[in-house]
C-alpha cells in the first residue's frame, strides 16, 4: 500500500512538471500628450498597447498604435493597427516596436495619406503622478520603405498621462 501510494505520488509529481507552463507577457501601454520638455502645452496625442506572449515555445507579438501631431500647418496622424516587432528592456524601462501602418497629413489644402513603417521607441521612466526625475518619453519614425530615410519624426517627453513598460513571467 505504502509501496503504491508514494508510486502515485512520484507519477502525480512528474504530470505537474511536464503540464506546467512558463508564461512571460511583455510589452508596453501607455495614453497621453506629449511635447518639448520646455513647452507651456502638448503638441501631441498619442495611445498604444503592444504586447509578446510567450509560452510553451510559442511566441505571439499583438497591439497597436497611435499619435496625433499638432504643427503649424496641421497635423499629422501616425497609425499602426498591428505591432509586428517588439523588443522590451522592462529592467531599464525601454520598449521598441514596429508596424506596417500609414500617416495623414492634414493641411488646409487637404489630407495626404500615405503608407509605409512605423517605429516607436518609449521610455518609462517614472511612476504615474510623479513629477520628480526624468519624465516618459516617446520617440517616432515614419519610412515610406524599411531602408528609406523618415519621412516624419516626432520626440516627446509625456506632459499630462503615463507610458509603462513591463515583463511578467508566472508558472501555471
Amino acid at each position: 500500500m505504502k509501496r503504491n501510494l508514494l508510486w502515485l505520488v512520484a507519477v502525480g509529481a512528474v504530470t505537474a512538471l511536464v503540464y506546467a507552463q512558463t508564461v512571460t507577457l511583455r510589452g508596453a501601454a501607455g495614453h497621453g500628450m506629449a511635447g518639448a520638455p520646455d513647452a507651456e502645452r502638448p503638441n501631441a496625442q498619442f495611445h498604444f498597447a503592444v504586447k509578446e506572449l510567450v509560452y510553451n515555445g510559442q511566441s505571439r507579438i499583438g497591439g497597436g498604435f497611435a499619435i496625433e501631431v499638432r504643427g503649424e500647418n496641421g497635423a499629422t496622424v501616425i497609425h499602426m493597427p498591428q505591432v509586428g516587432r517588439l523588443s522590451v528592456d522592462a529592467e531599464n524601462g525601454v520598449a521598441t516596436f514596429s508596424g506596417r501602418g500609414w500617416a495623414a497629413q492634414r493641411t488646409r489644402q487637404g489630407v495626404r495619406r500615405t503608407q509605409g513603417i512605423v517605429s516607436v521607441r518609449v521610455a518609462d521612466n517614472r511612476v504615474p503622478d510623479s513629477t520628480g526625475g526624468d519624465p516618459d518619453t516617446i520617440a517616432v519614425a515614419f519610412r515610406t520603405a524599411p531602408d528609406a530615410d523618415p519621412v516624419f519624426t516626432y520626440q516627446g517627453v509625456v506632459l499630462r498621462g503615463d507610458i509603462r513598460v513591463f515583463e511578467e513571467t508566472r508558472t501555471r
